[in-house]
């Protein structure tokens, strides 16, 4: 009878434990400094399940999602895993993401471009099949190392397709634009670390940033508006 008893408890702890498990969407696989996921503490291993709240107090948190998504929450920076329905074969039918602070990259997995849906306080991003890093602040600045994002103020008509090659663009107040030059420069030295140092991130969320070279080294030269690198196209405002 006592045997009976402990079997049945047995069983309904792991019928309690499954949906736990299903319901996970991604694990934090790298990790630097102090974050917390959902309010606890998080760690290499962790998972993160639809609607859990990201925040890092320093350092950064890497998540790799079951599609095969990469995304990098970098230090002071805060993000709602807004929605994440699976579609099968390791695929999502949505991955929607809110970015409420910070500094961020955001490498796309197995699903379709229309899948993504990143949106902050201020804009949108729609993607391209693609990786870049962005921040959010009062603006929202991209910078796409591969593929193209369309970014768009929220509340306006206006957006701007930014190339691959270490194009940027910012949404602003009174619309989108592209980023150019010693302002390009500056705000990405000011907004976007991994740009600038990716020694702290495990290979696979490192993306090839040696086209932003000849643009960074515009700050160090006082500035001036010279033109985007030639290897790629000029964004253009839809």
């Amino acid at each position: 009878m006592f045997h009976r008893k402990f079997i049945g408890v047995l069983l309904i702890l792991a019928s309690t434990a499954v949906p736990a498990l299903a319901d996970s969407i991604a694990q934090v696989v790298g990790l630097s400094g102090s974050a917390t996921i959902s309010g606890k503490a998080a760690s290499v291993n962790s998972t993160v399940n639809e609607h859990d709240k990201i925040d890092v107090a320093s350092g950064n948190v890497q998540l790799l999602f079951t599609d095969g998504t990469r995304l990098v929450v970098g230090e002071h920076s805060s993000l709602v895993i807004e929605k994440y329905l699976m579609k099968g074969g390791n695929k999502a039918q949505a991955l929607g993401v809110d970015a409420l602070r910070g500094t961020f990259r955001f490498i796309t997995g197995n699903s379709a471009k229309s899948a993504y849906d990143i949106q902050t306080a201020n804009a949108t991003i729609g993607i391209r099949g693609t990786g870049f890093d962005f921040w959010v602040s009062q603006d929202t600045g991209v910078a796409v190392l591969k593929g193209k994002v369309h970014l768009c103020r929220k509340g306006k008509k206006s957006c701007v397709d930014i190339e691959a090659n270490c194009h940027a663009g910012i949404a602003q107040p009174d619309g989108a634009r592209p980023l150019l030059g010693y302002e390009q420069s500056a705000s990405m030295k000011n907004h976007l670390p991994f740009i600038i140092d990716q020694s702290r991130l495990r290979s696979d969320f490192h993306l090839n940033t040696a086209s932003c070279e000849r643009i960074l080294e515009l700050t160090n030269q006082g500035g001036g508006n010279a033109p985007p690198p030639p290897t790629g196209c000029r964004a253009k405002c839809g």
